[in-house]
């Protein structure tokens, strides 16, 4: 008997040891992880403030791939809520409550089976070189006694270092050649000013030969460059006014050079459809000029108003598959071009016009 109960002090007092230390420990924490990411500054908080995002890169949200999550609100802007329910993590919320454009992100998180005040989590940015971005994420809050002894046997300094490692991964791995607002203004400006090398000066007899009877003249080719940009400009404006869809960025199969290469390779032949095929309404060129630029300036407008991230983050169907709304303006671009080349082509007719 007298053993029996030496054994059960000993279970009590190995059982009360935890919570004895426990006392001692600090309840408070405060953890943060940081890194170098090779993109400017826009880039990467345009990526990292959309909260659902860290779906790609958080260790936590990647450890149990049968997360179920919801969602209130509009993500990457104030009053997001973003609630997970995790048999491995278990429920909790993050609402983004701060948000400096191009500095830092900061959101409550809530851990919902202790029923506490939120811990304070946040994701900074700043520039170190115009192509280089230090990025701080971290955390600070209150864990409950005696949870707050897990702190002795978990470092989550960790758990961020290698998130945000996860996300330099990302970001570095995406498309250079464009991914900022300045390659597109510049796609745009070069593909305008190549038209209006081809055309300025031609006269009307010029402008409306046809090589063929089935094929198009100059004019309809201009009229058709204006038709399409008024239509794709109505849809891109349309896919700005839904939500963000980052989640289906892995439905795009095609990079940004292969969606500038496929519009302006002329070997593969496109039906338009009826409502862009044009009856070659201008007679002077400085006419269909002066359209095309009075509709780029809408074009323009937008770019430069939206972040990059709200183009790349929303997904939608096209011809060539599932694309961003990004690279449905690098398209719109690319077919003016493509329509360049065919104008050289009618020029080079061994009867056209003198």
């Amino acid at each position: 008997m007298k053993t029996f109960k030496k054994i059960l002090i000993v279970l009590l007092v190995i059982i009360a040891i935890p919570f004895i230390v426990a006392l001692f420990v600090p309840n408070h924490f405060a953890n943060e992880g940081q890194v170098v990411i090779n993109k400017p500054v826009y880039e990467v908080f345009d990526y990292i403030k959309y909260v659902k995002n860290q779906d790609n890169f958080g260790v936590w949200q990647l450890s149990d791939p049968n997360m179920k999550t919801t969602e209130e609100g509009q993500d990457g802007t104030v009053g997001f809520k973003y609630n997970w329910d995790s048999e491995k993590l278990g429920k909790g919320a993050q609402v983004i409550t701060n948000i400096v454009e191009n500095q830092r992100m900061e959101s409550d998180m809530f851990f919902l089976e202790f029923d506490d005040k939120p811990n304070k989590a946040y994701i900074t940015v700043e520039e170190q070189t115009p192509g280089q971005t230090l990025v701080k994420w971290g955390i600070s809050g209150e864990t409950p006694y005696p949870w707050n002894l897990m702190s002795l046997f978990h470092n989550m300094d960790n758990d961020f270092n290698a998130g945000l490692e996860k996300l330099k991964e990302i970001l570095e791995s995406q498309e250079g050649v464009a991914s900022d607002k300045t390659f597109l203004f510049n796609y745009y400006k070069e593909t305008l000013q190549k038209l209006e090398s081809q055309v300025l000066g031609l006269s009307k007899e010029q402008m409306h030969f046809k090589p063929t009877e089935d094929s198009w003249s100059i004019s309809q080719c201009l009229e058709h460059i204006v038709l399409t940009e008024n239509m794709i400009l109505g849809m891109i404006k349309e896919y700005m006014e839904k939500p963000i869809n980052p989640q289906d960025r892995e439905k795009i199969k095609f990079s940004d050079k292969e969606i500038m290469d496929m519009v302006v390779d002329r070997r593969e032949k496109y039906q338009a459809p009826e409502t862009l095929i044009a009856e070659g309404k201008y007679d002077d060129p400085h006419a269909a000029i002066l359209d095309l630029k009075l509709q780029r300036e809408e074009i323009f407008s937008i770019v430069k108003n939206t972040p990059i991230g709200e183009f790349r983050n929303r997904v939608n169907e096209s011809p060539a598959g599932s694309v961003d709304a990004y690279q449905s303006l690098l398209f719109l671009a690319g077919h003016t071009a493509r329509h360049t080349f065919q104008i050289e082509e009618i020029k080079t007719n061994n009867n056209f016009p003198k």
